[in-house]
């Protein structure tokens, strides 16, 4: 019986080593850039896995005491990927663009890059028009990201990201449109068009890639102009809307408003 107990207990020990034993495997390759590969893999497989503190333990390894091989520009963006993973976006950025500055002719610069972009665009406020933030700090992290945005398209237009880029530009220009279009509708419910006319203004001249806010801007600019008794600058901007979006409902009230146009 106690031989019996004795077997049980140590096939549990066993069990309970080998996982331990895993952890504590050693590289095979015990070379500089063997080892710092055997360090990587380790953070990668701790980053799959979730375990990001874990990750971002190995790769810093990796980083400070192997920083002449090829692994260590590969673990600094992998500590950034670490960051964004847990939703630490003002860590993230700082890592990105370290690795940018640092190591400005690296291939997965382009990729270094967008990953700005994508951590300002993250940092976008929710239901923004459901509970009205602080104008400024809302507002920040869009334009943030816009510029970031923009800066990666110019410079590598060729990149794989490029489309999934644009398409977050066009919804952050559209954010910006959306809220000159609120704070005009703001005054304008208070009666104010003076203060209104600023805002539209912004949106016609500035958002005409945005074209649904354009439209609306301009055909709400259009009545502000009228209101203050602006008539000839009223029938530039119907002239303007006819001819740029012909079919649009906007501007058959346009035509109606101006019928020798």
């Amino acid at each position: 019986m106690r031989s019996l107990l004795s077997i049980s207990l140590f096939a549990l020990a066993l069990a309970l080593i080998g996982p331990l034993a895993g952890c504590r495997e050693q590289p095979t390759d015990r070379s500089y850039q063997g080892t710092a590969r055997f360090r990587y893999e380790q953070g990668l497989e701790a980053f799959r896995d979730g375990n990001f503190l874990e990750a971002i333990q190995q790769f810093t390894i990796v980083k400070n005491r192997f920083a002449y091989s090829q692994y260590a520009a590969l673990a600094e963006l992998r500590i950034a990927d670490s960051f964004y993973e847990q939703a630490k976006y003002v860590e993230s950025i700082d890592a990105y663009r370290t690795f940018v500055q640092r190591r400005p002719n690296h291939p997965e610069v382009p990729y270094a890059m967008f990953r700005v972009g994508e951590s300002y665009f993250k940092q976008r406020p929710s239901d923004f028009f459901l509970f009205p933030p602080p104008h400024e700090k809302d507002l920040g992290t869009t334009k943030d990201a816009l510029r970031a945005y923009q800066a990666y398209i110019n410079r590598f237009p060729e990149d794989a990201r490029v489309d999934e880029a644009r398409q977050q530009v066009l919804e952050c220009r559209q954010t910006l449109a959306d809220y000159e279009l609120f704070v005009a509708r703001f005054y304008l419910g208070r009666e104010r068009p003076l203060s209104a006319r600023g805002r539209l203004e912004v949106v016609v001249t500035d958002f005409e890639d945005v074209a649904d806010r354009w439209r609306d801007g301009a055909r709400l600019l259009i009545d502000v102009y009228r209101e203050l008794d602006e008539q000839e600058k009223a029938r530039q901007v119907a002239i303007n809307l006819i001819e740029k979006q012909p079919t649009s409902g906007e501007a058959e009230e346009a035509r109606e408003l101006f019928p020798n146009l």
